[in-house]
């Protein structure tokens, strides 16, 4: 009866003062529905391969390339490792070996490129939690020519019929490239969104081991090219084995290197692998950690800044409420059934929000999702909702009970008398005002050091020309691999074309390494880490790369067919040479070829600013090649239409998929756009919040100290006079905010931007310009607010004295 009655007064209440409870109700929806956004996101995020049933005993090996100077860390080794472990070490139960790829495959009339294919074998099934759909698991991937297709792509080729047994004919592992018939074995469940393993289809490793059997020999080791993963037994110790992974070295790669320059294997837990990995050649680009922490960070500020705002708003509106109060303790209510009351009207105020925040979710999420590159799952869940309801009740009860406990312990004979408010309510609304501008202001230097860090990301020279390049993918095409010679001459005679290039892959893609041994400014043979790109002649010419010292590839140079390495100044330098010039004839060897270094070309950023440039190495094609790279003059539209007329006119059977360089690399900061555009959007918010807060506080006090208002405009205030009595006291507090949050600002920022190996430098001038914008803004919300009190003529606020 009590609470019912309780409830009864507090919507009497909400409903008579509409200001209060519309300030309020916008802005703890929008608090609420910001962190149901963020934490939707940020529960996908840390849900990533937890739902395989034995997630805790799957780890990923990944291994190191030691030299005498660096370590390199990578998620891929070589094939044998698998079978290896589990000779060796009774920890482990079972292995898989997977090698991510694309192909071209022809059903019928129709060709399609496909990339997210994995060469995996049957252990796949037994270690991870994909379903069969059709087909037996133990069989599917057990042969040599064979294929699981994902639901997705069966439905694409195969419609509603059931696709197992039938052949289709793919252009990989095929030694004359006219592509080689596959028989699809079974249909698997499309990946779920939360896992870091994603795939089109599985093709049978047994495939791979077919066409080159020596990968599982001596020399597979050094093949660092397959993801291998391991299940543990039950009562196993991820530790120990840990330890035991470089007897793997001397064991098996004894041959390799002498000890100093090995490569060592350490375990990656799968579950850490989408937040926590950054190693090189992983399946794709893995979330983050400190995104995942500053998002969170960024939901609970918005929800704490709402909060605040109720706080601000219900101690300052509670001056209204004082002989009420005071009626109520007269008639002999007691001081629990008072804060009952006020307790039962924040929840209620709460629950109303959070129903609206709701919808505010359904509203923003496609915004939200495409902002963030990742749907958002599970709002309507029971589990979900509960909690929901327990915050918003947590909220309603931390943030009402100050004011509730305030209100309840005034004695009944001051608060008849229309009471002032106490020295602690003004001094919890300050200390309020300040924390809730040092929490926005924070989020705004964040948008200012974020948005000058993609800035100077896409004004930096990275060493070479990047625009207007088209990079076509070959995909093994036996129709462009042997007609590459009379299109690329069609397209050279074109004069909106100015250069053909070939390469093995693309830059922005990420390059292979490997061990080279070269001779340093000592005369010793070292080894080192070297990224390699495997390019035709023209490839420095059509990419605008420079030349510091040497030559470039000459067509027609029998010299040039084997063994003649172009270095980057990366690489001259960890040799201990001052002077390009003294690398010139230096030999080297690498992936088996022996060689001179015949050319030094200047840094350039072949895999992004979130790496720093390492030692590469490159040298002239021999065999097949990925890509083909065309420069375009003139308008873009027009040179790229008449390239893609030319392709189809050469190559009728072979799709055409390309992609713009500027895109490519683009790509690799497509995170940290995301990042930027949430972060702003959400800093926005905070700032409105605070703002709206501060708008209801400037608007109390105004009202509060009309009569004064009015006695000063008699005695003679302008208009600026009274605009400084009001603000001068909520400028302080916001200035005072501002100070706080300037040395948070710059740790925080400093620690997100050791995430680029190339970056900027933190300026006192970034933090004054955040200071100044919000100060600003929070001088016009206060100047607007107390402007119009200042218009007001002093009859109408003294007329009843």
């Amino acid at each position: 009866m009590m609470i019912a009655n309780s409830a009864t007064i507090a919507f009497r209440h909400l409903k008579k003062n509409k200001q209060y409870t519309l300030l309020n109700v916008f802005g703890l929806s929008v608090g609420l529905a910001c962190f149901i956004m963020i934490g939707l996101w940020v529960r996908t995020e840390l849900s990533f391969d937890r739902f395989h049933t034995k997630a805790d005993r799957i780890f990923r090996v990944g291994s190191a390339l030691m030299d005498e100077t660096s370590s390199t860390q990578q998620a891929v080794t070589g094939p044998p490792l698998a079978a290896a472990m589990m000779k060796d070490f009774p920890e482990v139960r079972d292995a898989v070996r997977i090698d991510p790829a694309d192909a071209t495959i022809r059903i019928g009339g129709e060709t399609f490129v496909e990339d997210n294919i994995l060469v995996t074998e049957s252990s796949f099934f037994n270690i991870f939690d994909f379903r069969l759909l059709k087909g037996d698991r133990r069989t599917a991937l057990s042969e040599p020519y064979t294929i699981v297709l994902s639901e997705s792509l069966a439905k694409k080729y195969f419609l509603d019929s059931d696709p197992v047994g039938k052949i289709v004919r793919v252009f990989r592992y095929d030694p004359d490239g006219t592509g080689i018939e596959f028989k699809v074995t079974g249909v698997i469940e499309d990946a779920p969104h939360n896992s870091h393993i994603t795939y089109h289809a599985l093709i049978s490793f047994k495939t791979w081991e077919t066409v080159r059997p020596e990968i599982n020999g001596p020399g597979g080791w050094s093949n660092n090219s397959v993801h291998t993963y391991v299940l543990l037994n039950k009562d196993a110790s991820a530790d120990a084995l840990a330890r035991k992974l470089p007897t793997l070295v001397t064991s098996y790669m004894s041959e390799n290197g002498d000890g100093k320059h090995a490569q060592q294997f350490f375990l990656q837990k799968m579950t850490d692998i989408h937040l926590f990995s950054r190693l090189m050649f992983d399946f794709g680009p893995n979330g983050s950690m400190t995104h995942v922490i500053i998002f969170g960070s960024v939901g609970l500020v918005v929800l704490l800044l709402a909060a605040i705002n109720y706080v601000n708003l219900a101690t300052a509106y509670a001056t209204q409420r004082y002989k009420e109060v005071g009626i109520q303790k007269v008639m002999g209510a007691r001081r629990r059934q008072l804060v009952l009351q006020y307790l039962v009207e924040a929840w209620i105020l709460c629950m109303l929000s959070l129903l609206i925040a709701i919808c505010w979710v359904e509203f923003a999420r496609p915004l939200f999702q495409s902002m963030t590159g990742s749907e958002i799952f599970g709002l309507y869940q029971w589990q979900t909702l509960t909690t929901l309801v327990g915050l918003a009740t947590s909220v309603g009860l931390a943030a009402g009970f100050y004011p509730a406990a305030m209100l309840s312990n005034f004695h009944a004979i001051d608060m008849m008398k229309g009471g002032r408010g106490t020295l602690s309510g003004v001094l919890v609304r300050k200390i309020l005002v300040v924390a809730q501008y040092s929490l926005t202001t924070i989020l705004i230097v964040g948008i200012v050091v974020i948005q000058l860090q993609l800035k100077y990301v896409r004004d930096r020279d990275l060493g070479f020309d990047q625009d207007q390049i088209v990079v076509f993918g070959v995909h093994g095409s036996p129709e462009v691999l042997s007609g590459y010679e009379v299109f690329a001459n069609e397209l050279i005679r074109n004069n909106k074309v100015s250069g053909v290039t070939r390469s093995n892959t693309t830059m922005g893609g990420g390059l292979g390494n490997s061990l080279c041994n070269v001779q340093n400014a000592d005369g010793r043979y070292v080894s080192t880490t070297v990224y390699r790109l495997r390019i035709d002649h023209a490839y420095l010419d059509v990419y605008g790369i420079r030349l510091v010292a040497g030559r470039g590839l000459i067509p027609g140079n029998p010299a040039d067919s084997s063994g003649a390495f172009i270095v980057n100044e990366t690489m001259v330098k960890q040799m201990g040479f001052r002077d390009p010039t003294e690398a010139l004839d230096r030999p080297l060897e690498l992936d088996g070829i022996k060689g001179e270094i015949i050319g030094v070309v200047k840094d350039f950023n072949y895999d992004g600013l979130h790496q720093r440039i390492e030692p590469m190495c490159m040298w002239l094609l021999s065999g097949g090649y990925s890509r083909i790279s065309i420069r375009l003059k003139g308008d873009m539209k027009e040179s790229f239409n008449d390239v893609a007329a030319t392709w189809k006119a050469h190559f009728p059977y072979s799709p055409m998929q390309c992609q713009f360089m500027e895109d490519t690399l683009s790509g690799e900061y497509a995170s940290d756009k995301r990042f930027s555009k949430v972060f702003l959007i959400f800093s926005a918010i905070s700032l409105t919040i605070a703002c709206l807060g501060l708008f209801a506080l400037v608007s109390y006090s105004v009202q509060r100290r009309a009569k004064e208002i009015g006695i000063r405009k008699v005695l003679g205030a302008s208009v600026a006079n009274i605009l400084s009595l009001v603000s001068r006291e909520f400028i302080a507090l916001v200035t005072i905010g501002l100070i706080i949050a300037t040395p948070v600002g710059y740790y925080l920022m400093d620690q997100w931007l050791i995430n680029f190996a190339y970056h900027i430098t933190l300026e006192l001038w970034m933090f004054a310009a955040a200071a100044a914008f919000v100060l600003i803004i929070a001088w016009v919300t206060i100047g607007y607010r107390s402007v119009i009190a200042a218009s007001v003529s002093p009859s109408d606020t003294l007329r009843s004295e």
